[in-house]
């Protein structure tokens, strides 16, 4: 009896033994580490987008500059108006431009900036300078106060003999751009001498008239000229040489 009871004891302590066994290696077990990595290889994604392709931008026409001008000879006369006879403020050189500001009526003249000052507008013609950009957008710009554009003057004499008296007419004639009271006077030179007192003619519109002469001329044989001088509203002048002899 006391042998089964001990055989029974031995028997209870192997089988508890048995079902701990397995708790205190479980217990005693050290886990295993947890891996970061991924069991899978993946795409690391960007903090940043993708760069882009850049559009260019559109390429712009530049705006044409405004219209200039250079002389064709070595200079030019920048005039006060579009004709030869208004007064040259200035002079353009070979190598200088000058912006083109507008033209006159039919395009024979340009208004400019003076190269050489510019506060100062003038007028060049068309025919002494060559021209570039673009012109069709140039304004019409008016001629200042009307002034005598063209005089012309002449001398017949009517010969007899040297020593006696030769008898001398002139004539001559007046053209304005407009409406302008013109003063002038006859300027004789040469073995007789002679200036006449100014005198004044009216322009309602611009014309062409004749200069009232100063009447018949007398002198002996020799070489003269006579003048037709504009004194205002600007200073234009002809002149005509003449001989008194055989």
């Amino acid at each position: 009896m006391k042998n089964y009871r001990t055989i029974l004891l031995i028997g209870c302590v192997l089988l508890l033994m048995a079902c701990n066994f397995p708790l205190v290696a479980q217990v005693g077990q050290t886990p295993a580490p947890t891996s970061n990595v991924p069991t899978s290889a993946s795409t690391p994604t960007s903090a940043f987008p993708a760069s882009s392709t850049l559009t260019p931008s559109p390429t712009l026409s530049p705006t044409p500059g405004a219209p200039q001008l250079t002389p064709k000879s070595s200079v030019v006369n920048c005039r006060s108006g579009p004709d030869v006879a208004y007064a040259s403020l200035d002079t353009i050189n070979s190598g200088q431009t000058a912006v083109i500001a507008g033209k006159n009526e039919n395009s024979t003249w340009w208004y400019v900036h003076d190269p050489n000052n510019s506060s100062v507008f003038c007028w060049v013609s068309a025919s002494v300078s060559t021209v570039s950009g673009n012109l069709s957008n140039l304004p019409v710009i008016p001629a200042p106060t009307a002034i005598v554009t063209n005089v012309t003057v002449g001398a017949s004499v009517s010969f007899s003999m040297c020593g006696g008296p030769n008898p001398v007419t002139f004539s001559g004639t007046i053209t304005t751009n407009g409406a302008a009271k013109v003063s002038f006077q006859w300027e004789i030179r040469g073995a007789k001498s002679n200036t006449t007192s100014p005198e004044t003619i009216t322009f309602k519109t611009a014309e062409t008239k004749n200069a009232p002469n100063p009447g018949t001329y007398s002198a002996d044989c020799g070489n003269y000229s006579i003048s037709l001088h504009v004194l205002s509203p600007n200073d234009i002048s002809a002149k005509q040489n003449f001989k008194i002899g055989p």
